[in-house]
């Protein structure tokens, strides 16, 4: 416990000494665009709007659905009860089925040019 919290201080001291040397270290140079306020983000540099990527919208939820896979099933590491192993099972086929229902989905839609 002893090494823990003097650890924990250790790395606290650390982050505040990296951002008081980082104050200190920065330029203090504002313009006229960072002094500005921005209600609706910067003015648009085009008229006609750009189309928003959505693979990497596809790309959060697919890592968003793999880390919480993984948390689940690290709380069946340790069970040694065999019906625990079998709802972990049964959870990866699920998840599989709606990764690859999903995957086909998104082919689907490229594929008819739509997004």
């Amino acid at each position: 416990m002893e090494q823990f919290l003097i650890y924990a201080i250790a790395l606290t001291l650390a982050v505040f000494l990296l951002y008081f040397v980082g104050v200190a270290i920065a330029p203090y140079d504002p313009d006229s665009v960072k002094n500005d306020h921005f209600e609706c983000g910067l003015p648009a540099s085009s008229e006609h709007p750009r189309r928003a990527n959505y693979g990497y919208f596809v790309y959060a939820i697919m890592f968003i659905v793999a880390d919480m896979t993984g948390l689940f099933f690290a709380l069946f590491v340790f069970d040694t009860d065999r019906r625990a192993s079998i709802v972990a099972a049964l959870f990866a086929v699920a998840v599989a089925i709606a990764v690859t229902l999903a995957m086909r989905e998104i082919q689907l839609s490229r594929s008819k040019g739509t997004r």
